[in-house]
């Protein structure tokens, strides 16, 4: 027995399942009031959720519903209580206590060491050729990235500072919260993302296959706006989405772009696949969500030699893509 098995054999047990003739509504285990539509036919079995849409393999909830129907089929009526559930046993390793403490009590040392080599030959921007002269780009990274790291306010975040230039991290000691505004500086951001994939160059020979995502990052500041779906105004922080791609066997992000909060995934991913391949990427597998899903990007990763694993939407047709201008869509 599997571990969709055992689900499905739990999910029998424990849930209400309720036959509509030849397909059965099971209730979800996660999502409060969502139920799915299944079929359990040995040959074409189907069920309406997202694992086996995905993969096309019967699902906890088709096993589910095989289970009853085994369970309620008896021919004298007594009702048989199928087998114990076995979990499978996590996997568990021995923690090294000694070497795990040592690097939490250097972490912080080991952090700046790091961003100061990573920070070495990197361009200043221009001066104003009138006005105040601008701290050093060097300088404005590494306390921004240091404040983010120690998660300090401003004004706690001034010890760090004054050890940092003690350490001569740093060129000359800044006031605390003068971090902040370099925080909101434009200059940084191409800089940052220089940075980025830098870092992840060490890592070429390593990961083969990458995983586009966009995580939202809220910010401080409160926003309103009219949701046009349920007709009502809605208030929260204001939110911005970091395109990101990263290698599945380090987590090492190889390259990013960041979108304001409604920012369709899809068009980011060319950008993220070339910065990735001209890092010296070697592009492998390249598993993707349904939001990614266009000829474009799976010509662009057929392109580059790897493999786009995405899934088809419920609207997709087989078929030669029809092009109007730089619109792509499917015929059948």
């Amino acid at each position: 027995m599997d571990a969709r098995e055992q689900r499905g054999l739990v999910i029998a047990a424990t849930q209400k399942l309720t036959n509509k003739g030849k397909v059965w509504i099971v209730p979800s285990q996660t999502a409060t009031g969502e139920k799915y539509t299944v079929s359990p036919d040995e040959t074409t079995p189907f069920c309406s959720c997202p694992d086996h849409e995905a993969t096309g393999q019967p699902c906890k909830h088709i096993h589910a519903v095989r289970f009853t129907v085994r369970r309620e089929r008896q021919a004298d009526g007594t009702v048989i209580e199928t087998e114990e559930v076995v979990f499978t046993k996590k996997t568990t390793y021995k923690q090294n206590w000694p070497v795990y403490n040592a690097c939490q009590m250097s972490e912080k040392d080991r952090f700046q060491e790091l961003l100061v080599d990573l920070l070495k030959g990197i361009e200043e921007p221009e001066q104003p050729k009138t006005g105040r002269r601008r701290t050093a780009m060097k300088d404005q990274i590494f306390a921004a990235c240091l404040k983010v790291f120690t998660g300090f306010s401003s004004r706690r975040f001034a010890c760090d500072l004054k050890e940092s230039h003690e350490r001569c991290h740093l060129s000359h000691l800044m006031h605390s919260v003068s971090v902040c505004a370099f925080l909101e500086s434009e200059l940084m951001t191409p800089i940052l993302m220089q940075l980025v994939e830098r870092s992840a160059h060490p890592l070429v020979a390593v990961e083969t296959t990458f995983a586009p995502d966009s995580p939202g990052f809220s910010t401080s500041r409160f926003v309103r706006w009219y949701d046009e779906k349920y007709g009502m105004e809605r208030s929260g922080r204001e939110w911005v989405k970091a395109h990101a791609m990263v290698g599945t066997k380090t987590n090492v992000v190889t390259a990013v772009v960041i979108e304001g909060p409604t920012a369709a995934d899809s068009p980011q991913l060319p950008t993220l696949v070339e910065r990735t391949v001209a890092n010296g990427f070697k592009l492998g597998d390249v598993p993707c969500d349904k939001a990614y899903l266009s000829h474009d990007n799976l010509e662009l990763i057929a392109k580059h030699g790897g493999t786009a694993i995405i899934p088809f939407k419920s609207n997709s047709k087989p078929g030669k893509p029809v092009r109007f201008g730089r619109r792509c869509t499917a015929t059948s």
